[in-house]
């Protein structure tokens, strides 16, 4: 009788344990997840102001290159401004859907790998003015042209054009190097990061408290 009330007494002990932690993961849980929420939500305006941004843009540039038939570098340079706009708009509309459809309640590996794929789409904004690097002169033509009123164009003798050429073979290279940089196994590099700070490393603060999460799970396990 002894030896079975000492039984029955280790586990009800185990049980309340079991409980204790139980209840322990499921604060540290709710509390993390919230955070991990209210770091996202400040991350909503950049998506929604750079698609509205960028919307109004292309707009403009389309509109442009439409109106300015005269020359081919208008149409040229419009043209561009206003494809570069639209690949940001598109990047800024699936990080907004990424984070809307984030599944809070899923388990940690899987919104995990959500978020991954959200921080994957934010560096698609560096790589876009990566590869925007080439048609710099062309878009400097568009703003000049707009805001100004100026044809630089016709401003420029050979021996500018000649550096205008040199310039666009310099920022080629310059694009490539960068997009080689901007690689998605490169996300969680620090200078990434630091790059991003303010416009984006509020999805790697997300990650972090999932993964506080994830560490305290193993170290119940244990």
């Amino acid at each position: 009788m002894k030896d079975l009330s000492i039984q029955e007494l280790w586990k009800q002990q185990e049980a309340l344990l079991e409980e204790t932690r139980t209840f322990h993961a499921q604060v540290l849980r709710e509390v993390k997840i919230d955070k991990a929420r209210s770091s996202l939500r400040r991350f909503l305006l950049l998506p929604i102001s750079t698609a509205v941004f960028f919307a109004l843009l292309a707009g403009n540039a389309f509109y442009f290159a439409a109106t300015h038939l005269e020359a081919w570098y208008f149409i040229f340079s419009g043209g561009i401004v206003g494809f570069f706009s639209v690949l940001l708009v598109v990047a800024s509309v699936r990080q907004l859907y990424l984070i809307l459809s984030l599944d809070y309640q899923a388990p940690i590996i899987r919104l995990q790998k959500q978020l991954s794929k959200l921080k994957v789409v934010v560096v698609d904004n560096l790589r876009i003015a990566a590869w925007s690097l080439p048609f710099s002169p062309f878009i400097g033509v568009f703003f000049f042209k707009t805001i100004l009123g100026l044809d630089v164009v016709e401003t420029l003798d050979s021996t500018a054009i000649l550096s205008v050429g040199f310039s666009v073979v310099v920022l080629e290279v310059l694009s490539l190097l960068i997009l080689r940089a901007l690689r998605p196994q490169n996300t969680r590099k620090n200078w990434l990061n630091w790059l991003l700070q303010g416009n984006g490393s509020q999805v790697d603060e997300a990650l972090d408290f999932l993964q506080q999460i994830e560490a305290f799970q193993q170290e119940e396990r244990v």
